[in-house]
């Protein structure tokens, strides 16, 4: 198996310490400018939500070193694309779904599957613009020039790296707030869908991925606060419910009483992980089997 462990908190560390640097930069540049130094701020607050779980790999990978074994059922496979094709929300949402089950299939070198969900992903993003991050024929090439997975995961990383950055360049927060809605909401499924299917003789292996799950109420918080600003009038109101009783579980789970008797062992069977569950499944069908 390999060690990916030293190197995912290498990468952490010295992204938080780029993005501190960059932040005050783009303060000092914008002092003089509101509505600049607004948007900066809008944008800033969008690239560190998921802390730990931002890059699309890092949650995955995770995954793969706990020894879980490839469970096809986790990922979308419900044919929807024509109507997430109508409407550039579902686009946006559903593409932040793709790209995370797409390293996921390319972690488990699923490459059959992977090129049908490349081709649905390309289809979207041409919807928004964005279609060359997503070239499936580059892609094809790579592969049969015998790319190793790992960078392919690495370029489909920086797709989604870059298709965040340069919707806040260019304005488009809108779009990219519900793409990394997406990539969210599918790292969480897939996160506690495999801490709830854990072997209990391999449950230890799960101690980093469940730490990180129970960091990830801030960011859900700050993403939040972005939907609740880029949405219009009553736009959304169940879905944004929906996040809103997220919140609630997460601010259960941490309460120091109740994270003080969790761990590997026994968190399937708190009642606080099963709502967590549940919740996700219920939030997350509602983006993939839009009604």
């Amino acid at each position: 198996m390999r060690t990916y462990m030293p190197l995912i908190l290498i990468l952490f560390i010295f992204s938080g310490s780029l993005a501190s640097c960059k932040s005050k930069k783009e303060q000092e540049s914008t002092a003089q400018e509101p509505e600049k130094l607004q948007h900066v701020q809008f944008r800033r607050k969008l690239e560190i939500i998921n802390p730990g779980l931002y890059d699309p790999a890092g949650v995955i990978q995770l995954i793969e070193l706990s020894g879980a074994k490839f469970i096809p059922e986790l990922i979308n496979d419900w044919g929807m694309d024509s109507i997430y094709l109508s409407d550039s929300v579902l686009s946006a949402i559903n593409l932040g779904i793709y790209t995370v089950d797409m390293v996921y299939l390319l972690a488990y070198e699923r490459n059959e599957k992977f090129d049908k969900h490349l081709e649905k992903a390309q289809a979207l993003a041409d919807n928004l613009g964005a279609g060359h991050l997503y070239d499936h024929v580059l892609y094809k090439r790579y592969r049969a020039a015998g790319t190793h997975p790992d960078t392919l995961i690495k370029y489909l990383s920086k797709a989604a790296e870059t298709m965040e950055h340069d919707y806040g360049k260019k304005g488009l927060l809108r779009l990219s707030t519900l793409y990394t809605t997406g990539e969210f909401i599918e790292k969480l499924h897939l996160s506690t869908l495999m801490l709830s299917r854990a072997d209990k003789a391999e449950a230890d292996h799960y101690w980093t991925l469940m730490l990180l799950l129970f960091q990830q109420e801030k960011a859900l918080d700050e993403l939040i606060i972005l939907l609740d600003q880029i949405r219009d009038k009553e736009e959304g109101e169940r879905f944004m419910a929906m996040m809103n009783d997220l919140k609630h579980i997460f601010m259960e789970m941490n309460h120091s009483e109740e994270l003080a008797g969790i761990n590997t062992q026994n968190i399937t069977e708190k009642q606080v992980f099963k709502d967590l569950v549940e919740q996700l499944s219920v939030i997350r069908n509602l983006i993939v089997l839009p009604e």
